[in-house]
């Protein structure tokens, strides 16, 4: 019986987040891009905000008499507190989000001064949008798939010719959208969570009740994957998912740089974007399946930003560096310099940081895509990535733009050197061995010269990742 592939009419991915904040956005300062201060100013590369929502932690001991009491002052009600194991296991007390009645930037302002807060900041909003593009035949022989072995792409078909096609023991998560998981291409390479079943009962004792195949931060409930053949929810997730571990030699679809490796879904964007909070959340998820379930996640993918500085989403970042969780971050998509004008999560000083660019099928730096020589590592294949999305019968595919398109693939290539060298566990050390052999392997790229700080473009067609 021939299966028949339907092809979905989806849209170039075009990541852009338009400034909202009317006045002021939390910047940094002098430190390395990584402001400590409480001090606010606007940058041209945020995102927007919850008008009437900010995160406040308090500091150490303060009594609820005198939380209650600064809550007062900005007009504030708690809505949740959030305080994850991770957060816990550090001595931090976490943070609350605090509903309020007066703009989120006047809270703010009215609570500078106050002795009794450690932070406040807005709860902001990182999104993206899509416009409408053709339909391609989707198939690795036809040469369509560039990023993967055309001229300018990461030579993966070196590494899949010298017998490394991934390992099932290596786990990326995806902070995004949610994954299609039951998708034809996908659903081999989806993560099943060994210590949990839909029985209504948190069996592993990690927080989520059935996070069989994950955890849904912007609905809080354990459904991954809550789109239609017929509309675009999560298709943004399910594509980048594809770019990293679409099934090979299936006879169908696309292929992704690892045929075997394990994707981890966490939603944190829903339709109208995702939250500060809620993007914590889902980075502290993947730090706790590896710090107590010894789940060997080398990477976090990150196709999204937009946003300002926010210190507590930077100490999320750190908490997953202590573990050896590599931080992949889209550049952004308003062909700025964000060594100049921050980007955010790009933007963050971390050692587990790896910021990217986006180069078409001709090696030129796209004319859309963020770059800093200081900030953005390397470039990778980001214009016309064809991968999974949702589709009639579950299959579709679609040709997306981006820098959203370029970091999976760099993550996915974290994915492949762990598969070859750390195929069970990694650490912090070992995620450093591996972002050095991406960082050192890159090849020179005319047009990112002075854009990068590598200069170069991604490369995993070298010893070390085969």
């Amino acid at each position: 019986m021939k299966l028949k592939i339907a092809i979905v009419l989806l849209a170039a991915f075009t990541f852009s987040c338009q400034m909202q904040l009317d006045e002021l956005a939390l910047s940094p300062n002098g430190n390395n891009g990584n402001s400590s201060a409480p001090g606010l100013s606007q940058n041209s590369n945020a995102g927007g905000i919850i008008s009437n929502e900010v995160l406040i932690k308090f500091k150490s001991g303060i009594p609820e008499s005198g939380k209650l009491t600064a809550l007062k002052a900005i007009s504030g009600t708690i809505q949740e507190q959030i305080i994850t194991q991770e957060m816990k296991d550090e001595g931090d007390e976490g943070f609350y989000v605090v509903k309020t009645n007066i703009n989120a930037i006047e809270a703010i302002n009215r609570a500078s001064g106050n002795s009794l807060i450690e932070i406040i900041e807005p709860n902001q909003l990182y999104t993206h949008q899509q416009t409408t593009t053709t339909p391609d035949d989707y198939f690795y022989g036809t040469g369509q798939l560039w990023g993967l072995n055309g001229t300018y792409g990461s030579n993966a078909n070196v590494a899949w010719a010298n017998n490394n096609t991934g390992r099932s023991t290596v786990y990326v998560g995806i902070v995004d959208e949610g994954v299609m998981y039951n998708h034809p291409d996908l659903v081999n390479n989806i993560w099943t969570n060994p210590n949990e079943i839909v029985d209504g009962i948190d069996n592993d004792r990690n927080g989520y009740i059935d996070d069989v195949r994950g955890w849904d931060f912007a609905n809080n409930d354990a459904s991954v994957y809550d789109g239609l053949s017929t509309n675009n929810v999560d298709a943004h997730g399910t594509h980048v998912s594809g770019t990293i571990g679409g099934l090979g030699n299936n006879s169908i679809g696309v292929v992704g740089m690892n045929w075997n490796v394990k994707i981890i879904p966490t939603k944190f964007l829903g339709i109208g974007g995702g939250s500060t909070s809620n993007a914590i959340k889902a980075i502290d998820y993947l730090t706790n399946l590896k710090k107590y379930k010894k789940i060997n996640i080398v990477a976090s993918n990150n196709s999204w930003g937009g946003g300002s500085y926010s210190k507590l989403l930077l100490a999320a970042i750190q908490r997953a560096d202590k573990v050896g969780i590599l931080f992949i971050a889209a550049a952004g998509n308003t062909g700025s310099n964000i060594d100049a004008s921050p980007n955010y999560p790009a933007s963050y000083i971390s050692q587990n940081v790896i910021a990217v660019s986006a180069i078409d099928v001709n090696g030129l730096l796209t004319s859309w895509s963020n770059y800093g020589v200081k900030t953005v590592a390397l470039g990778a294949p980001g214009d016309n990535i064809i991968s999974t999305v949702p589709g009639p019968n579950g299959v579709g595919y679609a040709a997306y733009s981006g820098t959203s398109m370029a970091t999976p693939h760099v993550t996915a290539a974290v994915a492949l050197y762990a598969a070859k060298n750390y195929p069970t566990s990694t650490n912090q050390a070992a995620s450093q061995v591996i972002k050095k052999a991406i960082i050192n392997n890159t090849i020179a790229t005319p047009s990112l010269s002075g854009k990068t700080s590598t200069s170069g473009r991604l490369n995993v067609g070298v010893v070390g990742f085969y």
